[in-house]
C-alpha cells in the first residue's frame, strides 16, 4: 500500500512580455535578472514533486498511476489532471482574450477541455482596472465582427475597477483582460487555449478574430466583481467560498490558531499560501509536518485529513484551497 502524503510542488516560471518582478521580489521566486516574469505555474499535470518518496515525479504521471486513490472520486470524470493554478503578475495589459468551452475546444482544437477560470486579486495598484465581459452596446455577432475589423472592439467591453481581495469569475466564452498593476491567483481548467481579440499594438503574436467570434457568448455581459467578507468559526478560523462551478470549487481560509480540513475522498486539494506562516500535518498516518510559507503550493491527496496551524502571531495564515468537481 502506497503511503500518500502532501505533495509540495515546484513552481515553474514563465517569461511574458507583460510580466514584471513581483514574483521574484515579493513571492521569492528564483528568476533571471531583469527577466519579465508573468506567470508562476503552481499546480498542473507537469508540476514536479519536491518532497518525499515521489520527489522528481510529475503530477500527471502520479495521477494516471494512482487515479482514485490520489485524486478522489472526481478522477472518474477526468482522464487527465483537470486543474491548473498560477500566480500572475501583470505589469502591462494582457491581450483582450476569450477561451472556448469544452464543446468548442473539441470542435476547433480537438482538445477535450475548454477553459473556465477565476482570479483572486492578491495586489492591485490604485486605480487598477480589468476588462470584464461585454457591455450593453454589444447586441449581435455582426456588430462585434465589424468592431474587430475596424479596431473599435474595446467600446463593447466593460472596464471595471478592482482592488486587493476582489474575486473575478470567468466562465468560458467571456471576453476579458487582466490589466496593468494587478497580481492574481488564478484557478482554471487545465487548458491553455486562448483566442486574442486585441493586443494593444503588439506585433508578432497571433490574433484570432474568426475563432473569437465563434467563442463569444453574448449572454456573458455586465458580470460583477465580488469582494468576500470572511466569516469566522468558533475556532477562530475564517472561511469564504470564492468560486463554485461545474469544474471546481475555490475557498479562502484565514487561520489564527488551527483548523482541520478533509475532502473525505471526493477530490484532491490544491493548497496555496497567500500570507503568514504555518504547519501542515496529516491526522493518523505518522506524516512529518510540512512548513507553510508565502507562495507554497501543495497537492493534498483526497482520502487524508489535514490540520493547518498558524505559527506567526502577528499575521494570520491565509490559504486558498481548490478542489475539482
Amino acid at each position: 500500500m502506497t503511503d500518500f502524503y502532501p505533495l509540495r510542488l515546484e513552481p515553474q516560471l514563465k517569461e511574458k512580455v507583460w510580466g514584471g518582478r513581483w514574483l521574484v521580489e515579493k513571492l521569492g521566486r528564483a528568476g533571471k535578472v531583469d527577466a519579465k516574469l508573468g506567470e508562476s505555474w503552481e499546480a498542473f499535470s507537469g508540476s514536479v514533486v519536491a518532497n518525499g518518496a515521489w520527489q522528481g515525479q510529475t503530477l500527471g504521471k502520479l495521477y494516471s498511476e494512482y487515479g482514485l486513490a490520489l485524486g478522489g472520486t472526481v478522477a472518474q470524470n477526468y482522464p487527465q489532471f483537470p486543474l491548473l493554478v498560477k500566480f500572475l503578475d501583470a505589469q502591462e495589459n494582457l491581450s483582450v482574450q476569450i477561451h472556448p468551452d469544452d464543446e468548442l475546444a473539441q470542435k476547433l482544437e480537438n482538445y477535450p477541455f475548454g477553459k473556465s477560470e477565476m482570479w483572486y486579486v492578491m495586489a492591485a495598484e490604485p486605480g487598477a482596472r480589468i476588462l470584464y465581459s461585454l457591455n450593453d452596446k454589444a447586441n449581435s455577432q455582426a456588430e462585434l465582427a465589424a468592431a474587430l475589423k475596424n479596431g473599435s472592439i474595446l467600446e463593447y467591453i466593460n472596464s471595471v475597477p478592482v482592488q486587493t481581495g476582489d474575486v473575478v469569475n470567468l466562465p468560458a466564452r467571456t471576453v476579458h483582460a487582466l490589466c496593468e498593476g494587478i497580481v492574481v491567483y488564478e484557478l482554471q481548467q487545465e487548458s491553455d487555449i486562448t483566442y486574442r481579440l486585441h493586443d494593444w499594438g503588439r506585433t508578432g503574436r497571433e490574433i484570432h478574430h474568426e475563432k473569437c467570434l465563434q467563442a463569444i457568448d453574448l449572454a456573458n455581459r455586465n458580470l460583477q466583481v465580488t469582494h468576500p467578507t470572511l466569516v469566522k468559526n468558533e475556532a477562530g478560523a475564517a472561511f469564504f467560498a470564492l468560486a463554485a462551478n461545474q469544474y471546481f470549487d475555490c475557498n479562502l481560509l484565514e487561520i489564527t490558531g488551527e483548523t482541520s480540513w478533509s475532502a473525505e475522498g471526493r477530490s484532491f486539494g490544491l493548497l496555496s499560501v497567500l500570507s503568514g506562516t504555518g504547519l501542515l500535518t496529516v491526522r493518523d498516518n505518522g506524516f512529518e509536518q510540512e512548513k507553510l510559507g508565502l507562495g507554497d503550493t501543495f497537492l493534498l491527496p483526497a482520502h487524508l485529513s489535514y490540520v493547518f496551524k498558524a505559527t506567526q502571531p502577528t499575521e494570520p495564515l491565509r490559504l486558498i484551497m481548490a478542489t475539482a468537481r
